[in-house]
């Protein structure tokens, strides 16, 4: 019988130091879900700070919910032989997502209506009922030896292994320019996507990191990746996961900080459970 991995998620947020001194909340949201067979699914989204996406911290807080409970079905799927891979999470779980999001969306403005100062904006800019929601997205889930991952807009995903190499689970986005970012709001939200899906047993996964973009733009090496994949594979075969929920929410203070990048951030690590023991595996199997 296959050996189903366990994994653990830590995750840890802050309010950015621009953020206290503009008065803005923290618009970043995370989330996990645990479901049968040990499956896991991590989310991660970052509201937009721009005034047009008034209730950007509502929009991600929404998205994050729903992300994480159509991934886990996705993941779900895949481990039990039931979809193709590639187009289960390309169509099927990125469709969901904006679907869910929507319906999300409309059910808070049923309980919380726009007021007509903030209707007339709206129709004005000819924005849809969305965008004041406006967020980014990034979700993953683990069930059995596949593991699937979407995003749309900013913000990190890296694979770490366990001699510290780092792989990306997701392309690159070229619509990206470090100013703008694609959204959830957009009406071809799901067509803007980023997915992957990845069979573990191929993939030597010992964590999974995700960050909002001040993460990354906190960093000051460049490109930082490297780096932090060699330090976290270190960290993960020297201490379990309870050493990490202490750290981890450090690490994003110190990152939302004005010696950082000054902006919200929010961290998710996914750590394989038996994460010491798969490093010591594999370096006796590269000697």
């Amino acid at each position: 019988m296959e050996r189903i991995a366990a994994w653990h998620v830590t995750i840890g947020t802050a309010r950015g130091a621009a953020h206290h001194a503009s008065g803005l909340p923290n618009q970043d949201a995370a989330a996990y879900q645990t479901g049968p067979d040990r499956a896991v699914a991590v989310a991660i989204a970052d509201g937009h700070g721009h005034a047009r996406h008034f209730r950007s911290a509502a929009g991600s807080a929404l998205a994050v919910g729903v992300a994480c409970r159509a991934a886990t079905q996705v993941a779900v799927g895949l481990s039990e032989g039931r979809a193709e891979p590639t187009a289960a999470v390309r169509d099927e779980l990125t469709r969901a997502i904006v679907t869910n999001w929507r319906t999300a969306v409309a059910s808070d403005l049923a309980v919380q209506p726009y007021t007509a100062r903030e209707q007339s904006a709206l129709d004005l800019a000819g924005d849809s009922r969305e965008v004041p929601y406006g967020s980014t997205l990034l979700v993953t889930a683990i069930s059995g030896h596949w593991l699937v991952c979407a995003q749309i807009g900013d913000g990190d995903l890296l694979g770490v292994c366990p001699d510290g190499d780092v792989f990306y689970p997701v392309a690159a986005d070229d619509l990206l320019d470090g100013c703008r970012t694609t959204s959830l709001c957009q009406p071809d939200a799901a067509a803007l996507f980023r997915t992957g899906a990845h069979d573990l047993r191929e993939v030597p996964l010992l964590v999974l990191l995700h960050a909002t973009d001040g993460y990354g733009n906190a960093q000051a090496e460049e490109p930082w990746q490297p780096g932090v994949g060699r330090d976290l594979a270190e960290l993960a075969a020297e201490h379990d996961h309870h050493w990490f929920e202490q750290q981890v929410p450090s690490w994003a203070q110190r990152c939302a900080s004005a010696d950082g990048s000054g902006d919200d951030v929010t961290i998710a690590l996914l750590l394989r459970a038996d994460a010491a023991t798969m490093k010591q595996d594999h370096a006796r199997r590269d000697s």
